[in-house]
């Protein structure tokens, strides 16, 4: 377990997300009179932006996937199976077993903190330990891509019409259409992510979602099924900085790249021998 009360590293994630659909990353109902029913995202001055919490839930959901069929496959890393639990239904960490920790911690009115918490990380699974929970807080922080082309694009949101579709007649049903604004292909929004006291290999395993999004595989925001929200990354760097070289960093120096694919290949080899151990 990574201390949570001192700093070991810090790793700087920046990518280039180059839309090659549409995006549609809704922002609730328009607050105009004339406005499409499902605007996009916009900062105050009107240019589109990806929420970080909408890119967080894309690679969190990929990455439960991976990780569960990696641990129904018997992979462990550091000796302890990978494990993705379902947050919603069937939480690593229930609400009941906290408040137990909670108790079993608490004397004269003052709870063993670190103690705690280190049970609680016990507890947790693989993908809450890296991107948190109710109980723990994340270590990967994903700041709003915000649009970088703007001046490129000949404008900045599109709107399109949608209907509604009857199930059993296969046809669109009466009064129900709608419009919904999307932001045009060919948009560039910078990515950034910031982890905080990794091991590599756990930086590997988000490169590997990453990746995915890297070759286009992955796409964010809503309508994906109906070709919206495909994207590629381009130009994916990880910089690092670590306890011993803190005071540069302070002093402003650049943190030191780091190869994107020996991060991979720690985390695959870290499975390797995770599997010749559980073997």
């Amino acid at each position: 377990m990574r201390d949570f009360y001192t700093f070991a590293n810090r790793y700087f994630i920046e990518a280039d997300l180059v839309m090659k659909t549409a995006l549609s990353v809704g922002a609730g109902t328009s607050v105009q009179p004339a406005g499409p029913d499902q605007p996009v995202m916009k900062t105050p001055d009107g240019v589109p932006y990806i929420p970080g919490s909408s890119l967080k839930g894309v690679v969190r959901s990929h990455l439960e996937r991976l990780v569960r069929t990696l641990g129904c496959m018997g992979k462990t890393i550091d000796g302890q199976k990978l494990h993705a639990c379902d947050p919603f239904s069937s939480p690593c960490v229930t609400p009941d077993y906290k408040d137990k920790l909670a108790r079993r911690y608490l004397a004269g009115g003052i709870l063993n903190d670190a103690e705690f918490t280190c049970q609680l990380w016990q507890q947790s699974c693989t993908i809450c330990r890296l991107f948190g929970s109710p109980w723990l807080s994340s270590r990967l922080y994903f700041q709003d891509a915000l649009l970088t082309n703007q001046s490129e694009l000949g404008r900045l949101t599109e709107v399109r019409d949608g209907v509604g579709i009857d199930r059993d007649l296969g046809s669109a049903r009466p009064k129900i259409k709608f419009a919904f604004e999307v932001v045009p292909r060919d948009s560039v929004f910078r990515l950034r992510v910031i982890g905080e006291n990794l091991q590599e290999w756990e930086v590997g395993l988000l490169l590997v979602a990453l990746q995915a999004m890297e070759r286009g595989e992955l796409p964010v925001g809503g309508k994906s099924t109906r070709g919206l929200g495909w994207a590629e990354l381009r130009g994916l760097e990880v910089r690092r900085i670590e306890a011993q070289d803190l005071l540069d960093f302070l002093r402003g120096e650049r943190p030191e790249a780091v190869s994107v694919q020996g991060l991979v290949q720690q985390f695959m080899a870290a499975l390797e021998r995770g599997g010749e151990r559980h073997a």
